[in-house]
């Protein structure tokens, strides 16, 4: 019996001063944690890139348009071929653009209408917009009597690629204002932009 416990006594000894695979152990303990971590880390930096993108990709095409005194619908593609450029390497795919040319009536700055009609300012991908003379609310003294403003409203469904419980599927909005450069507005309806839509 006393020889056993020696020999126990012993293998106890020798045991504590083996840390041969302590290493691997603590490997195995770490890794997972240092694993999710790496993921999580990936989806929240490529989660603020693409919102930083379609942020850039809303303003450019709010500039672009802008720019311009007469825009067709085919002026309006290309404009959204551009943002498509702007937006890779990431997907277009959960992206929505939408552009409203906004005008405040001559005698009445509160009042601004949608100035265009549809048929030259497709949505991207193909969807649903305003219509002309459709009211678009504004802060309050954001435009003078008889100016106008190009809005662009988009959405982006993100989803992240893996780390959903750290990071959850959003749809982010953005809007961007821009007023024309060249002249009182931009004309989607032909070279003059002023609106029937004030008449009454």
């Amino acid at each position: 019996m006393t020889r056993m416990i020696r020999l126990a006594r012993l293998g106890s000894r020798w045991l504590r001063r083996d840390v041969r695979g302590a290493a691997a152990v603590e490997f195995a303990l770490v890794a997972p944690v240092l694993l999710v971590m790496l993921i999580g880390a990936i989806d929240v930096s490529r989660a603020v890139a693409i919102n930083q993108r379609v942020s850039l990709v809303t303003q450019m095409v709010a500039d672009l348009v802008a720019r311009e005194t007469q825009l067709t619908a085919n002026d309006v593609e290309a404009i959204y071929d551009i943002a498509e450029l702007a937006m890779a390497p990431y997907s277009t795919e959960p992206l929505q653009i939408a552009i409203i040319p906004v005008m405040s009536a001559a005698n009445d700055a509160t009042r601004t209408l949608v100035y265009a009609s549809k048929t030259n300012r497709p949505t991207y991908p193909a969807g649903s917009e305003l219509s002309a003379c459709d009211t678009y609310p504004l802060t309050r003294d954001f435009l003078a009597a008889n100016e106008s403003v190009i809005v662009v409203e988009s959405t982006y469904a993100y989803q992240p690629l893996w780390a959903r419980e750290v990071i959850s599927p959003a749809n982010w909005e953005k809007k961007a204002y821009a007023k024309p450069r060249k002249a009182l507005c931009v004309g989607f309806d032909g070279p003059n932009c002023q609106s029937s839509c004030f008449a009454s």
